[in-house]
């Protein structure tokens, strides 16, 4: 890939030139920790599908509409009933795009994106960075747009070579802990900001297909597009740890440690 320079924001404590070390983590961690601190996105990595179900409206068959009360009047409060139940059903099932759609008096039709639970498949670990701001206007929007506690930042100029590094430290974590079998399988590129609310819903099975990429960890709401972010991913299979931890803390050769170098924003 073409020549890009990429910072880093860190706690200070937690640096690489002060630990040795970074800190990989499983982006459903940052999906758990939220909007907190515009860190997580809760909907990362998030894989839907089309689902259409009936709702059925009980009716007496035999009863007059009330005097006074026309036809148009019970069209539109079937149509505040729908809406009322629409926004219901999507406090239920975080769908906020749920559409009700009237078939007849007797019967609406429900359309929604379903999440589905991937919480039991394996998760990679990731590292973000974010492109380099180049002007102080720039600096500034990516500053909002990221954690306050971030007070020292760093820069790295060769990403395949920083990949390259981590992913030794990667497989010398898992030797540490006795990880003689395992599969690692690497992605990295930019995230892309393609949503304003949910991830679009996709036919069964092309959704199934879709949850066991790792493109799917590179993608998030429009409302983060100023992290300009950057993410290098280690997906890791082991048959024998049942489970991996959230995070792991990769030690780095001097090489590696190099890879992130101190840097301040523009002043212009």
């Amino acid at each position: 890939m073409k020549r890009v320079r990429l910072i880093r924001g860190w706690e200070g404590k937690y640096s690489p030139e002060t630990t040795g070390d970074v800190r990989l983590s499983k982006p459903q961690m940052y999906r758990a920790i939220g909007e907190e601190e515009g860190l997580g996105d809760r909907r990362e990595g998030e894989v839907r599908l089309s689902q259409q179900g009936k709702v059925t409206v009980e009716r007496n068959p035999t009863e007059n509409m009330p005097a006074g009360i026309t036809r148009e009047m019970r069209e539109r409060a079937d149509d505040e009933m729908i809406e009322q139940l629409r926004e219901k059903r999507a406090q239920e099932s975080d769908d906020p795009e749920i559409r009700m759609e009237k078939k007849n008096s007797e019967e609406w039709i429900q359309h929604q994106n379903v999440k589905i639970d991937d919480t039991t498949l394996v998760s990679p670990y990731v590292l973000c960075l974010a492109r380099e701001p180049t002007t102080k206007a720039g600096w500034e929007k990516l500053r909002d747009a990221l954690p306050k506690r971030y007070d020292t930042w760093t820069v790295t100029e060769d990403v395949t070579m920083l990949s390259f590094e981590i992913q030794c430290g990667v497989k010398r974590w898992l030797a540490l802990n006795h990880i003689s079998r395992h599969q690692i399988a690497t992605h990295r590129g930019w995230i892309a900001y393609s949503y304003d609310e949910v991830p679009p819903s996709r036919n069964p099975e092309a959704a199934l297909q879709e949850v066991a990429q790792m493109e799917r960890w590179f993608r998030k709401r429009t409302k983060y597009r100023d992290q300009q972010e950057f993410r290098l991913a280690w997906n890791i299979q082991t048959p024998e740890w049942e489970e991996l931890p959230d995070a792991i803390e990769v030690e780095l050769t001097r090489t590696g440690l190099h890879l992130f170098r101190p840097w301040k924003p523009p002043e212009k």
